[in-house]
């Protein structure tokens, strides 16, 4: 008896099961080194420490909270009417890091400064309608954003310049050139044209060439190949407007690593669809989100929206917020020192309302978002959360106090120490080398198995090879080994996954002809009435030559045989019913007249050859007829019937 090696049994499981050890050793040492670089440079985990209140002295509807040198400055608007005009501390109030109240000069040059108290008692002389909006620190400036009418540019905003040592001086009300928000998208947006267009009986726009998009025929349609005689593709959504033609869509595409952001409005529509295609797993999902705001991830490992996140890998996830995240725009980035961690705000104008979205670089994912009428952050990576609760007026305003790595970088460079072989490297470099060895480990786990996936994966050994020399230093763990081994590996599991590509492709084909050929008999079988018992028994031969046929089909390497068990089933099922009208057509007793004629033919034949040679196609015909009686014979001794 021979035995079988393990190569035999598939060199593309054998692969696939190896990788997967690899990219399990990899993601230990990585682990592992990451437990040593926290130990030895530290990582505040973003924790909630507890919930206080903050109280005022008047009614109110807080606003927004920002941080001023080791101070804590809170806006907020009182109701109009309780009192005779409106003082600074009835909009504006300074309390420290424990939250209780401070005198307004307990900032010099912030709330006592004599050309601040003339500029708001002007402000809310001469614009009864006027109001705080907001605070904001913008490169080395304190803004308040008052309203002053109905509209939404009726803004007035006082403006402090901050010094690095925590001095304050106020500048003047003329603050609305610095009061401009980030791009709301830091992705390029790029037009199709009519030069895009490819013509046919389904046509499309191209998408520089990866991807093909089209809203005709009643649904927008996203497809991968560049074919014009199909309308199918890997997602499809209906449109308003069936009758439109290809140049009535507008589209447009950005790129962010391997993804494809679609930009789309089709016809009469008047809000934009917004997609994402990822060229490694060949999938689409729809994002609206995108539209509001979107901001890359770093080192392009995804992008974030207000409510949510699309990972690189095709991880998707959006947060249902009691606050919601209509009119969210982009406000800032937060990074911490060590690049590890990274915080997006995203602010509503109008209501105030704010959202924080904190990421993690090593785990790629975003913690459960913040939702807050504003926020305040300290050096020392203290996180002041006003939380988003009710609109109505109140003394007892709720904070949540955040511990967070998002320290200065004063601070983090006062608190550097060691001197071992990670300090030398850093703890900058660090995070970004884990964080692509732990990608890597989860792009073999994660992810289903296709040839861009292992050629994506290729790559991304290659480069963070070439991108951190310290890999393979033993003294880091030694991530290059496994490293190594997961590229090579990767490579071989690439050149076998495009011939397993190939017998699929194979085996499909084959069983695709088989059942066209099966569903031409069974048609036939059940269309037609055979005239003699020799054109019975040749259907019925048929059928069961077919199933013969197709039940060989198993034995073909990555056959689909769950779909050949089903087609088998269904065929013995026609089989069956066609041999019961066969039998009702035996019974008569002119039933085998033809066959009787055939043996006469033969017999006749027969007596008159001479050579072998004129005995062959005699022997043919009988062997025929014998074939034939013996399926009939197989066939009625199964069936549940008389004699």
């Amino acid at each position: 008896m021979t035995s079988t090696s393990p190569m035999d049994a598939g060199t593309y499981e054998v692969l696939r099961d190896r990788l997967g050890a690899q990219a399990g050793e990899l993601a230990r040492r990585a682990e592992a080194l990451n437990a040593r670089r926290t130990e030895e440079f530290g990582s505040t985990e973003l924790t909630l420490a507890g919930t206080e209140h903050l109280r005022t002295e008047q009614l109110g509807v807080p606003r927004d909270i920002v941080a001023v040198g080791d101070r804590l400055l809170f806006g907020y608007n009182t109701l109009p009417g309780l009192r005779p005009g409106t003082a600074v501390g009835d909009v504006l109030a300074l309390h420290d890091r424990d939250l209780e109240p401070l005198p307004e000069d307990a900032v010099p040059g912030l709330l006592d400064d004599p050309a601040f108290l003339r500029e708001f008692a002007d402000l809310y002389r001469y614009y009864r309608e006027a109001r705080l909006l907001r605070l904001r620190r913008v490169d080395g400036r304190l803004l308040a954003v008052f309203r002053t009418g109905e509209k939404s540019d009726d803004i007035r905003v006082l403006r402090w310049a901050l010094d690095a040592d925590g001095g304050t001086a106020f500048l003047d009300a003329r603050g609305e050139r610095d009061h401009v928000l980030p791009p709301s998208h830091d992705v390029e947006w790029t037009a199709t044209t009519r030069e895009d267009h490819v013509l046919g009986r389904h046509p499309h726009v191209s998408v520089d060439g990866q991807v093909f998009v089209a809203a005709v025929g009643g649904t927008l349609t996203v497809k991968t190949e560049d074919d014009t005689e199909t309308g199918e593709g890997i997602h499809s959504e209906p449109v308003d407007e069936p009758l439109q033609s290809l140049a009535d869509a507008e589209i447009a595409y950005a790129r962010v690593g391997p993804l494809v952001l679609l930009r789309v409005r089709p016809y009469k529509e008047e809000t934009r669809r917004h997609l994402v295609f990822n060229g490694v797993t060949g999938t689409v999902t729809r994002l609206d989100g995108i539209g509001r705001a979107c901001r890359r991830l770093p080192e392009d490992q995804g992008i974030v929206f207000p409510g949510g996140y699309y990972l690189t890998s095709g991880e998707a996830k959006t947060f249902d917020t009691d606050t919601g995240t209509e009119g969210m725009e982009f406000e800032r980035v937060v990074r911490s020192p060590n690049g590890e961690d990274v915080l997006y705000a995203f602010h509503a104008p109008v209501t105030g309302r704010g959202l924080l979205l904190p990421y993690n670089v090593i785990r790629k994912a975003v913690a459960t978002p913040i939702s807050c009428h504003g926020h305040a952050l300290f050096d020392d990576g203290t996180l002041m959360v006003l939380r988003a609760g009710s609109d109505e007026p109140s003394r007892v305003h709720p904070l949540q106090r955040w511990h967070s790595s998002y320290v200065s970088d004063t601070y983090a460079a006062g608190r550097a120490t060691g001197s071992g072989a990670l300090s030398r490297i850093g703890n900058a470099d660090l995070v970004r080398g884990i964080s692509d060895c732990l990608s890597i480990a989860r792009g073999v786990f994660e992810t289903e198995p296709t040839g861009g996936v292992y050629e994506t994966l290729v790559a991304a050994c290659v480069r963070a090879g070439d991108r951190y020399h310290w890999l393979g230093d033993p003294e880091a763990g030694d991530l290059g080994t496994p490293l190594d081994e997961v590229r090579a590996t990767a490579e071989q599991v690439l050149s076998e996954f495009e011939t397993v590509r190939t017998l699929t492709r194979r085996a499909a084909d084959a069983l695709g002809e088989s059942a066209d050929r099966i569903a031409s008999l069974v048609r036939r079988a059940r269309g037609e009435v055979p005239g003699g018992a020799g054109a019975w028994v040749d259907r019925l031969t048929e059928l069961r030559g077919a199933q013969g046929h197709l039940l060989t089909l198993k034995e073909m390497r990555h056959a689909d045989t769950g779909r050949i068990d089903a087609l088998a089933a269904d065929i013995d099922t026609d089989i069956v019913s066609f041999a019961r009208r066969a039998i009702a057509f035996l019974e008569r007793k002119d039933a085998f007249s033809d066959y009787h004629d055939d043996i006469e033919q033969l017999t006749e034949a027969a007596g008159a050859i001479s050579t072998v040679a004129e005995a062959e196609p005699i022997a043919s015909r009988l062997d025929e007829r014998t074939v034939g009686l013996r399926t009939v014979t197989e066939v009625v001794a199964g069936l549940d019937i008389g004699d």
